[in-house]
């Protein structure tokens, strides 16, 4: 297999929703390019890929490829972290970039040692105002991990941003996550001078504290050790009922996406009318 067709597998497991992919998902996706392609060959280089890294990552090299088997082999995730959803523009877009360097510090704020993020700000939730968090994060133990064991949601706001209905925003549109937490601007929390000019600053902290909702002041957005807790969010007991909420949210944009590729493989094994 050609390096050309090995970096096509590769962009369709790290551009789907999911960041994972089956052989057969493969498959269907390169043979009407390449009907030759056969489901022994698309293993093979995934495997040849993922013993590159291994090799590298031994040799104290950076990983080149980011990709990993699911129990089984027949399945392949990228692990490189970043969006699942296409909405991946501007501020979302620096969050992402800082989560997908699994820092230290993040790794310490989120207590995992790998994560995914879920880019879901945009769009109906379904749950009415306030609805749906901006990012969700699904945390998982490490990279060849097949599925998530925690979800933390995560509600950014620009300068200007840090309030008690912001606060409240975080809690009632992360329900069903695990930790709640608010992205805001280190400028937004005074200093100890102009905390004694500024009492609502002190107010929207107590909100917090007493909601469980976590802060998070960030100095540059794209700079992970500019990122520190104010306040470290509480765990929470979610219903069942907000769990699958949340979880729906994020299947939500796999089926959209599905759907699209469906219709996109229709339209091209249709015979043209001459």
């Amino acid at each position: 297999m050609s390096t050309g067709e090995r970096t096509r597998i590769i962009n369709l497991i790290k551009k789907s929703p999911e960041k994972l992919l089956s052989v057969s998902q493969i498959h269907k996706s390169l043979v009407i390019r390449f009907p030759s392609v056969t489901h022994s060959q698309i293993k093979r280089a995934l495997t040849e890929v993922v013993e590159i890294d291994r090799k590298r990552k031994k040799a104290g090299k950076n990983v080149r490829y980011f990709i990993a088997p699911n129990k089984g082999g027949k399945s392949f995730r990228f692990t490189g972290g970043g969006e699942t959803t296409r909405k991946n523009t501007g501020a979302y877009r620096e969050i992402s970039k800082v989560m997908n360097r699994n820092s230290k510090n993040i790794i310490n704020m989120f207590g995992a040692p790998h994560f995914v993020l879920h880019d879901i700000h945009g769009g109906p939730s379904g749950r009415g105002k306030w609805g749906r968090p901006d990012v969700v994060v699904a945390c998982y133990k490490s990279r060849e991990s097949s599925r998530h064991f925690r979800l933390h949601s995560i509600e950014y706001e620009k300068k200007g941003g840090f309030s008690p209905s912001n606060v409240a925003q975080a809690y009632v549109s992360g329900r069903g996550a695990y930790m709640c937490w608010l992205l805001f601007d280190f400028n937004d929390w005074p200093n100890v001078k102009q905390l004694a000019e500024n009492p609502n600053a002190q107010i929207t902290k107590e909100v917090a504290e007493k909601l469980g909702v976590g802060l998070i002041r960030y100095k540059s957005l794209n700079r992970s050790h500019s990122w520190k807790v104010l306040v470290k969010a509480k765990p929470q007991r979610p219903k069942e009922k907000y769990k699958l909420e949340l979880k729906h949210l994020i299947s939500r944009d796999v089926k959209k996406y599905k759907e699209k590729e469906k219709n996109r493989k229709r339209k091209k094994s249709r015979l043209k009318k001459y």
